[in-house]
Order: structure tokens, then C-alpha cells, then sequence
């Protein structure tokens, strides 16, 4: 999300708290930063029966409007997993992929594009090389037996040399949709405060096409076919390069103005698996969400898009977070332009610990004391509005407010993995991506690709750290050479991630790099190559969070009165300065200025999770590109990852005799 709050004018893409009611959201600029705590309302009321009967109290800078209902928040805090109805939020287990692949010879490739602010560049150069994906897989590489590369032929025809052959039968059906991250309110819109509130905010997890206008698709239905035999009815494309043609604009057409709260995961689980993605997400007189009707519409491309006997791969291009809120119970308080609850003083050691719960809850758990006589409950029931910056909303929150209104990675790893999947009444039924219409799809035959905040350094092969060549590690290479614990840590002992640039935090951290000799290095700093990962730390004034990587854009950007009217993503206009990015310090070192030479990722641990979770499956990749100026080079843009994923949908393909 890319969001901050300010009252005396609209600096980037914003969400205004208590600022008045003439503030809109959009880019303005002039104006400095700051919260409107002073007029905030919280979240509270004085109704009988509540569970929460401190909520109505407020505090010094947060008064609960009268009348405001009670918040009847489960025990145990909240945490989806600890709710009576947890297989509700997760599914059943996944089963094992221990290969050899099943063999098809079509592939349905679904790219799932963060659109929220900030993502251009990053649009543009994955558009730039995304279309040598699909003319690997329609005109595959000629290999040796060991599978070293011989010739990238021009064309599906082309004859192979002596002693090599295709890496498997050019691919002559083949489906490609892209949809977006943006999933709106879940529930929240009504307020003037509240966020993702717009229909700009909402693509409901449908083909790019169909939400977007003048973008092709084939025969209307939302995705791109390639059909050079023009068996499909209509037929297909069958020039390779005007079905790259069209899928370029497919990405850019996503944008950067969506929903700031961006919901990588769950627009995907919804688009192929949800048995029943909702019509709406509205709040009831009990104050708890719900779905409402089912979205008939996206069951209608997801029969167009996915047939029962293909290869689905998933791609996800994205710079932060996963930050999939609840649609049911509480999740919309997310996005109340108000604060949220303050966490117990456990919380603050160890989120996993028993007496780690809201101020908010009634009653504490068993052998922890009365929560009215929690030191961090003292100060007030709700946080400041400070203390609760609507853009680090999906950080850490069970550390910060003693629950979790996110979707456990669990409910993805079920999904994406083959479980069964719970149904609207929470039954445990059969999973819509792995049985349709009396087919059942090989739980191998899922490939879960993650452009993602990474240092590159963390998923390359140890010759790729010095060579010329960038090579990504397998994921049974990645799990072989210990790196998980590096990208991710133990999130259930609260462990961080050993490598410092992956730990989420709006505090300037510390430590070395445990494969390269890189350190971070303090927001001080004037050389935004300081270190080879993300330069330096910034100033986050506790509005933002500290950066997993960073890399050169192909070129400067201006970020001038033009760009912030335009509302283009842009990190470095004048009120932003103080903060010491290195993304606007020129190459060569110098004063932050309104130039931005540099993109940034924030570290993606949920995605990551669950692409650990599903093995074999994944393929893995950083969002930083290692080289943005050279398109000769193998290793320009995102070509890595996309050969890699290549290869792994290589290997569920029918190979040539």
C-alpha cells in the first residue's frame, strides 16, 4: 500500500484521517504530512450486550462516537485459526507432489497484477519480457538429454540440431488471463473515511478485459487464446507476436490506482478456487461482515478460462505484502478510516503468546490478568491515530492490535495445493481448480510463480552472485541450501527472517546479508548504493516500512507538479525529501532531491510462505531486476524468473518421443 496520511494537503496517493471534509484522495503538490487525530473518531458505543465494554471509552485522542456498536471480537483475539469456525478460513490438507508429473499438452496461464500505486515501472518492464514466456511455451527450446540449451528457435518449425530436441511439443493451446490485486472495502464503504471504498478500488478478481475498456481479449470472454490450428470456435490466435501484443497491454492496462490494501492471494483463490466468490461484502446490524450472493459473472470466466485438463500456472507480479483481509466477521475494520484497538502488553514481546490479545475483548484468557489492568490497555483502548498509519495497516497486526483480520496463508496453501476448500456454510467440499465436471487435475499440475520483495541475491544460485548469468534456485534447491530460513524465519516461534532485509519494520534495522557481504547501512547515508541491496534505510517517520531491495529504473523519473496531477506513482516529490530515500539520491550519491532513480519491493512474506509451503510447485523470483538497462542480457528485467517457470511448465508437459 502506498498510502500517507496529511492535513495540510494530499501528498501521494492518500487516505485522509480527520482532515475535514474537503480533503479528497489523490496527488497533490504541495502539502506537508501529519494525522488528524484530534478529530478521529474510534471504534466503539454504549449498546447493551456488547462483549467490549471499554470500547465506547475513547481516549485522549480518540473519543468512541455515541451510539457506535459494539465489536464482538472472537476469542483468542481474532486469529482465524483459533475461531470455532477456522476450517471456514482454511480447508483441509494438501496432497503431497512427489512427481513424476502427470504429462497434458495445453496450459491455462492466469499473471496476477498488484495495481496499486507505485507499480508502473514495474508493469512496464514485467510487460516488456513477459511475452518470451509464451513464445517458450509455443515454440520451446531446443535441449540436449541433460537439458542444456542448444537453440531458442524463431519460430515452432524451426528444426532442432543434431543431438538435441525440443524440450517438449510446441504448445498449440493455450489460455492467458491477468487480473488484478484490488478487492475494495470488504464491507467498509459508507464512510467518508473509509478506504477502497470506489469501484476504481474493486475488480472483483475478474479478467483485466472485462473491467478495463479498448483491452483485446478473445471473443470478448476476458483472456487471450493461442490457436494456430484454428481448431477453437471462433479460432484463436496464431500470430505469436500479436498474442504478446495483446497481453502487454493486458498488464499495463491494469494500472496503479487500485485498492492500497492489496489482495495478491485472495483475488487469485477467488478467480480459481473460491466455490462460491461473492456478488458483496456488506456489514450487518451485529456489526460483523458477510458475503452476499454469488458472483456469477467471474463462475462464468473461470468455465471460459480453466479447462479441467490443463496445466494452470500462476503468475504474480507484485512490490508488497499480501494483504488479503477477511471478507467475513471483522476483517472490514481494516478499512474504517478510524483506529483500531491497542494490543495487551504481551503482544509486544511475543504476538504467539497466550495473553497476546486486543484491549478491546471483554475477557482475558485463562491465567493471564485482567485485561481493564494491562499496563498497554491503560493508556487507551484504541491506538492514536498516529500510532495506527492507515499505509502500515497490514503490518504485523497481532503484535500491534492483539488479532489478525487477514486471511491465514494456510486457507492458500490448501487451495493452490490441492485440499479441499470450504464452501459458503463452512463444509469442507472438493476444490473447483482440482475437480470440474468429472475431471480431476494432478495436484502437480499447479505452478505458483512470485515476482516479489526479495533481494535476488537470496533465491540466486551461488554462481549467479558473481557471474554475468542470473540463475534462480529450484525450490528443492532452495530448501537443500537452508535459504527459507533466511527469506522467512519462524513466523509460529516468532523468529525473523535471518537475512535483516527481509524483517518488516518501520525502525531502521540492522545486520548482514548471509550471502553476500552487504550490511545494512543507516538513513544517514547519502549513497543510495551503499549496499548492493537496498542502498540505505530510509526515514519512515512511522508511515512506511523499511525496503527488502531496491534497483535502478530504465530511466529517471521527474516527480513534478505534471506527474503528481497525473496520478502516477511517485516517491520522491518535495514533501518527501526529509525522508532520505535512496531512491532519489542520484547514482553517484548526493542529497535526496524530487528525482527518482531507483524502484523499491517491501518484503513479500505471505506470498513467500505460501510458496514455500507448496514446494515444488513454485518458482521464485525479485521484483528488484538485476539489470534494468541492458536488454541484450539474459538476466534483463525479469527474463530469470520466466525461464524458470518455463522449465517447471516444461516439466508437466507431454514430452516429445
Amino acid at each position: 500500500m502506498q498510502y500517507r496520511l496529511t492535513c495540510a494537503g494530499v501528498v501521494g496517493m492518500l487516505f485522509t484521517l480527520g482532515c475535514g471534509p474537503n480533503v479528497e484522495i489523490g496527488h497533490g503538490a504541495n502539502g506537508g504530512s501529519g494525522g488528524g487525530g484530534a478529530t478521529t473518531g474510534g471504534i466503539g458505543g454504549s449498546s447493551a450486550g456488547g462483549s467490549l465494554p471499554h470500547a465506547g471509552t475513547g481516549n485522549a485522542n480518540n473519543e468512541g462516537p455515541a451510539g457506535a456498536p459494539d465489536i464482538d471480537l472472537p476469542p483468542g483475539g481474532g486469529a482465524p485459526s483459533e475461531t470455532p469456525d477456522g476450517p471456514v478460513l482454511t480447508g483441509g490438507p494438501i496432497p503431497a507432489d512427489n512427481g513424476p508429473q502427470a504429462e497434458v499438452t495445453k496450459v491455462d496461464l492466469l499473471i496476477a497484477v498488484d495495481n496499486s500505486i507505485s507499480m508502473a515501472e514495474k508493469q512496464r518492464l514485467f510487460a516488456k519480457t513477459v511475452p518470451e514466456l509464451l513464445k517458450r511455451l509455443v515454440s520451446p527450446y531446443c535441449t540436449t538429454t541433460t537439458g542444456s540449451i542448444v537453440l531458442r528457435p524463431a519460430s515452432p518449425s524451426q528444426a532442432c540440431p543434431s543431438g538435441s530436441q525440443r524440450e517438449f511439443e510446441p504448445l498449440r493451446d493455450l489460455h492467458v488471463g491477468v487480473i488484478t490485486s484490488s478487492l475494495g472495502s470488504h464491507g467498509a464503504a459508507g464512510g467518508r473515511n473509509d478506504v477502497c471504498a470506489t469501484a476504481a478500488d474493486d475488480d472483483h478478481a475478474h479478467l483485466v478485459p472485462l473491467v478495463r475498456s479498448d483491452v483485446p481479449s478473445y471473443d470478448g470472454r476476458g483472456f487471450l487464446k493461442w490457436d494456430p490450428d484454428g481448431v477453437a470456435s471462433p479460432p484463436g490466435e496464431s500470430d505469436v507476436q500479436a498474442l504478446a501484443d495483446s497481453l502487454e497491454t493486458a498488464i499495463v492496462a491494469a494500472g496503479e490506482h487500485g485498492c492500497g490494501y492489496e489482495a495478491q492471494l485472495e483475488s487469485i483463490y477467488r478467480f480459481l478456487v473460491d466455490p462460491a466468490p461473492p456478488q458483496s461484502v456488506t456489514v450487518d446490524d451485529t456489526s460483523k461482515a458477510h458475503k452476499v450472493g454469488i458472483d456469477q459473472e467471474l463462475l462464468d470466466e473461470r468455465e471460459a478460462f480453466l479447462r479441467p485438463d490443463s496445466s494452470v500456472a500462476v503468475l504474480m507480479l507484485t512490490d508488497e505484502n499480501d494483504c488479503s483481509i477477511q471478507d467475513e466477521g471483522y476483517g472490514y475494520l481494516m478499512n474504517k478510516g478510524k483506529p483500531l484497538y491497542r494490543a495487551t502488553s504481551a503482544c509486544a514481546a511475543d504476538p504467539n503468546d497466550n495473553c497476546c490479545q486486543s484491549c478491546g475483548e471483554a475477557t482475558a484468557h485463562a491465567g493471564c490478568g485482567p485485561i481493564s489492568e494491562d499496563p498497554a490497555c491503560q493508556t487507551g483502548i484504541l491506538l492514536d491515530a498516529a500510532d495506527d498509519d492507515l499505509n502500515i495497516r497490514c503490518f504485523d497486526q497481532k503484535r500491534r492490535f492483539g488479532f489478525e483480520l487477514l486471511y491465514p496463508t494456510s486457507r492458500y496453501v490448501s487451495g493452490f495445493g490441492g485440499g479441499r476448500v470450504p464452501n459458503r456454510d463452512g463444509e469442507l467440499v472438493p476444490n473447483p481448480l482440482f475437480h470440474r465436471n468429472g475431471h480431476d487435475r494432478d495436484p502437480s499440475l499447479f505452478s505458483f510463480a512470485v515476482v516479489a520483495g526479495v533481494p535476488w541475491q537470496d533465491l540466486a544460485t551461488d554462481a549467479s552472485l558473481t557471474g554475468a548469468s542470473l540463475e534462480y534456485l529450484s525450490a528443492d534447491a532452495l530448501a537443500s541450501a537452508q535459504r527459507w530460513p533466511a527469506i522467512l524465519g519462524n513466523p509460529q516461534a516468532d523468529v525473523p527472517p535471518g537475512d535483516p532485509f527481509m524483517r518488516e519494520s518501520t525502525g531502521e534495522r540492522s545486520g548482514d546479508n548471509p550471502f553476500i557481504e552487504a550490511s545494512i547501512e543507516t538513513s544517514s547515508s547519502l549513497d543510495p548504493q551503499a549496499n548492493p541491496i537496498n542502498g540505505h534505510e530510509q526515514v519512515t517517520f512511522e508511515h512506511d516500512l523499511q525496503y527488502a531491495c531496491t534497483f535502478p529504473l530504465p530511466e529517471p523519473v521527474e516527480c513534478d507538479a505534471a506527474v503528481a496531477d497525473s496520478g502516477a506513482g511517485c516517491d520522491c516529490f518535495a514533501e518527501e525529501t526529509a525522508s532520505n530515500r535512496p531512491l532519489c539520491q542520484p547514482p553517484g550519491g548526493g542529497e535526496a532531491s524530487t528525482t527518482q532513480y531507483y524502484g523499491k519491493a517491501y518484503p513479500a512474506l505471505r506470498p513467500l510462505a505460501v510458496a514455500k509451503a507448496l514446494g515444488r510447485r513454485t518458482v521464485l523470483g525479485s521484483v528488484c531486476a538485476r539489470n534494468t538497462q541492458d536488454e541484450t542480457q539474459d538476466d534483463y528485467g525479469y527474463r530469470p524468473v520466466f525461464g524458470a517457470l518455463g522449465k517447471r511448465i516444461a516439466s508437466t508437459l507431454a514430452k516429445p518421443e
